[in-house]
């Protein structure tokens, strides 16, 4: 994660010295370019130094002013994070699959924690599996840099909407909002057959919406489905 953050950091740094290069280029004053598009000189001049990130609007407006078009500030970039380079290097991606699928439950019902469990008893894959029962501890386990010396980086969420303290909506936006656990796929599990709820869910980034049915066998089977999917169907990042 840390080779992310450099990598995001260079991309601040290349766009500020783009931006400063063509200002100079153009003899423009931190105040001119500043008045141009609304702001301070302070703030343009933050950009430049890459101490604060340009939005998208503000760099399609900078790109007028300029006479330029967006694709000007990105000329030239490269990615430099050293597992990307080492991705690139490769040419491919490894079809090598962990021997062991790791799933964080986020459930607060003891009873359906232990259907699901039990749905997975017959499973052929090895499952790694935990729970927590609030949508505030699980936010806090999936920050928590510690928490793979007691249970690795999940490879899948499971997640109930219904829980307490921060429900599972709140907990889904949270966790696509963090570039640092954004990429885990989250899969929701209910008992609701709300359409909205559903579509809600999806616009929100998560990668699947299983009801929950009454029928052990059939939760199984969807169960056993998901689980083939994830484990053998899809390639999922190689976490160190």
């Amino acid at each position: 994660m840390e080779n992310l953050l450099e990598e995001s950091n260079a991309v601040d740094i290349f766009i500020g010295k783009r931006l400063r290069d063509q200002r100079l280029k153009l003899n423009l004053t931190l105040t001119e370019v500043a008045e141009k598009v609304g702001l301070s000189h302070q703030q343009i001049q933050k950009y430049e130094q890459a101490k604060s990130r340009i939005p998208v609007a503000t760099l399609y407006q900078l790109s007028q002013v300029f006479g330029v078009t967006s694709h000007y500030f990105f000329d030239g970039l490269q990615l430099v994070g050293k597992d990307y380079l080492k991705l690139k290097d490769k040419d491919t991606i490894s079809q090598a699959r962990s021997s062991t699928l790791n799933i964080f439950i986020v459930e607060d019902d003891p009873a359906d924690e232990l259907l699901t469990r039990r749905a997975f008893k017959d499973c052929k894959h090895k499952l790694n599996i935990f729970a927590v029962h609030d949508g505030s501890k699980a936010l806090e386990f999936l920050r928590d840099k510690n928490a793979v010396l007691t249970f690795p980086r999940p490879d899948i969420i499971l997640l109930d909407l219904n829980i307490p303290k921060r429900d599972g909506h709140s907990v889904l936006k949270e966790i696509k909002r963090d570039r640092e656990i954004q990429d885990i796929p989250v899969i929701i599990l209910t008992n609701s057959v709300s359409v909205q709820e559903m579509i809600s869910v999806y616009k929100n980034h998560a990668s699947g919406y299983i009801c929950k049915s009454f029928d052990f066998d059939v939760f199984q089977q969807s169960m056993m489905g998901l689980i083939n999917y994830w484990a053998s169907v899809v390639v999922l990042p190689q976490t160190a």
